[in-house]
């Protein structure tokens, strides 16, 4: 490799750039495409590939629109394109996307990234900061004293994946009988019921244990609170676009612990995309 693609300069959708995310992205298919033909239902491997593509495109965005560093940009978008590599052999061991019961899918990730060798053409920094982005995109909260490049590339990861992951559980929501419950880790369908711990824990703004969800209800407010843990200013934007807040809140009883939920987390975005932060 160059010198000049071993430090990505000014320009990050440089055509030696593009060249090196449309080579990761070839491997990436290549590797995904054969667990379409796995007897059974081929949903699971399609939401995954489907949703790789919406999180590429996400990074991208959130990237541009925030003015990181050109290997930022570049490392945030092949990371966009392998962080759930893991997830098609979690779901064809396991027929699960629940980590605790099965593998951690992060880790499943860059195991099976250097095992197929997608990362060949990447420069030894990049794919560092691809490495470190895959493995911590799944934690509950990112290590403090992470090296600045990294923690950025991280932090477009994890809010790339979660607002891609909003649709998919808004669409997955709306069904009263849903054809695919793995999509929501299984979790037990009732329309009022939820746990007041959960929804306490999320109105202090900490972000949502999977071990802790019981009901339909736990989940969606999971995903609402995941607005506390996005990292850049694009990403509440594109929130709020979006409507997926006001989506989620909609589908919940009228309670008024949860109307003092929706109340104050609406107010919170709001603040955010005033402050420009």
């Amino acid at each position: 490799m160059s010198g000049a693609l071993s430090d990505p300069m000014n320009d990050p959708m440089s055509a030696s750039n593009e060249a090196l995310v449309q080579g990761v992205q070839e491997r990436f298919q290549a590797f995904a495409e054969p667990f379409l033909l796995e007897p059974g239902d081929s949903f699971a491997y399609c939401l995954k590939i489907e949703h790789t593509a919406k999180v590429r495109a996400l990074a991208e965005d959130i990237a541009t629109a925030s003015g990181v560093s050109g290997r930022v940009h570049l490392a945030a978008r092949i990371a966009a394109v392998l962080h759930d590599v893991g997830r098609f052999p979690q779901y064809k061991e396991f027929r699960t996307f629940r980590d605790a019961e099965s593998a951690n899918h992060a880790a499943l990730s860059v195991r099976h990234a250097l095992r197929e060798d997608m990362l060949a053409e990447v420069p030894a920094d990049i794919r560092r900061l691809v490495l470190g982005a895959v493995f911590l995109h799944n934690v509950r909260q990112l290590p403090a004293t992470l090296p600045p490049d990294l923690q950025s590339v991280a932090r477009i990861l994890r809010d790339s994946d979660k607002l891609d992951i909003y649709s998919v559980m808004i669409r997955h929501f709306a069904q009263a009988d849903p054809a695919h419950p793995e999509v929501a880790l299984h979790v037990k369908l009732h329309p009022t019921a939820y746990s007041p711990e959960v929804l306490t824990a999320l109105a202090r703004g900490e972000t949502g244990d999977y071990r802790h969800i019981v009901w339909v209800n736990d989940f969606k407010l999971m995903v609402a609170g995941w607005f506390y843990d996005l990292n850049f200013r694009r990403s509440c934007q594109l929130l709020s676009e979006r409507g997926y807040l006001t989506t989620l809140f909609d589908s919940l009883p009228a309670d008024p612990p949860l109307l003092s939920f929706r109340q104050k987390i609406l107010a919170d975005l709001a603040r955010r995309l005033t402050a420009g932060v």
